[in-house]
C-alpha cells in the first residue's frame, strides 16, 4: 500500500497470470510476444508495472509458444560505427538495436512473416562486422547456430566485396588493368594470417568487385594497396549464400527460414 492509501503497481507478469489464470512464465510469453494490451495498448515488458483500475487484456489469437531466435540482415551505412564491446558483453546494446532496427527502417518487401517484437532486439550478436567507413550487408543474430557457423566457419565463408578506387591515369592502360586483377587474385600472408585469393574483375574505370573466402579486417584494403589501387569506399554484396539483393540502404529484413549462410 503507497502513501496515498492506493494499492502499489504490480508487475504486468503477476496481474495476467492472476487473471486468466495462468503460470507466471505463461504470462510472461504471452508478454514478450505482443499478445497483451494495458488500457488498449501493447506492452511487451513483462515487468512492466500496472495499477488495478487499468484494464489488461489478452489477444484472442494469442499463442502459448517460446520467443523463436532470430536472425536480422541490414545494409549498413558507411558511418554507422558499433561500440566497442568486449567479450563478455559482445551484444548489440538494446538502445542502438532499437534505433537501428526501428520498424519503420523494416524492408517492405520483407517476406519472413514475422512479427517484430520487442524482444528481436534483445542480444543481438554482430557477426563478420564492417568497418566504421565501409557499408553493406551485415548480420545480427540470436541464434547459436547462426553464430557459431559464422566463427567456426568463417574462414570458408566467401564474402563479396564492390571496391572504389581513386582515379588513376595509369589505369587506362589495359596491360596495368589486368596487372590488377593478377595482384588481387594472388594469396599473401596478412596481419600474421593466410589470406586466399580473391575472385577479382573491374566493373568500370574505378570499381572492382572481389570474392574472397574470410574477413580479417583490413584486408581487402591491403590487397587494394598491395595492386597499386588506393581505396576509396568498399561496400559488402554478399555473405557465404546471404546477399543484399533489393535492400535499401539503412534498412533491414529477417532472415527467412529456409535461407542458410
Amino acid at each position: 500500500m503507497s502513501d496515498t492509501g492506493r494499492p502499489e503497481p504490480q508487475r504486468l507478469a503477476k496481474r495476467l497470470a492472476a487473471q486468466l489464470p495462468c503460470s507466471r512464465s505463461d504470462a510472461e510469453n504471452y508478454i514478450a510476444g505482443g499478445f497483451v494490451r494495458v488500457d488498449g495498448v501493447v506492452v511487451e515488458e513483462p515487468m512492466a508495472r500496472v495499477r488495478d483500475e487499468q484494464a489488461v487484456t489478452l489477444d484472442p489469437k494469442a499463442k502459448l509458444e517460446s520467443l523463436a531466435s532470430v536472425t536480422l540482415i541490414w545494409h549498413k551505412p558507411a558511418g554507422h560505427a558499433l561500440p566497442d564491446l568486449s567479450p563478455t558483453a559482445p551484444h548489440l546494446p538494446d538502445a542502438l538495436a532499437a534505433q537501428w532496427f526501428a520498424p519503420a527502417h523494416r524492408f517492405k518487401a520483407d517476406r519472413s512473416g514475422v512479427r517484430p517484437l520487442k524482444a528481436h532486439l534483445h542480444k543481438l550478436l554482430p557477426v563478420a562486422p564492417l568497418g566504421d567507413l565501409s557499408s553493406g550487408l551485415m548480420v545480427f543474430t540470436q541464434n547459436p547456430g547462426v553464430a557459431r557457423k559464422m566463427t567456426e566457419d568463417a574462414h570458408q565463408l566467401e564474402h563479396e566485396w564492390l571496391a572504389d578506387v581513386a582515379a588513376d591515369p595509369a589505369l587506362d592502360d589495359e596491360a596495368r588493368r589486368e596487372a590488377v586483377l593478377q595482384s588481387l587474385g594472388q594469396a599473401l600472408f596478412f596481419d600474421g594470417w593466410a589470406v586466399p585469393k580473391a575472385r577479382a574483375s573491374w566493373q568500370s574505370e574505378h570499381r572492382v568487385r572481389l570474392a574472397i573466402k574470410g574477413n580479417r579486417p583490413g584486408q581487402v584494403a591491403h590487397l587494394c594497396e598491395r595492386a597499386g589501387l588506393q581505396l576509396t569506399d568498399l561496400r559488402r554484396l554478399r555473405l557465404g549464400r546471404i546477399s543484399l539483393a533489393a535492400l535499401p540502404v539503412g534498412q533491414w529484413r529477417y532472415l527467412l527460414g529456409y535461407e542458410r549462410f
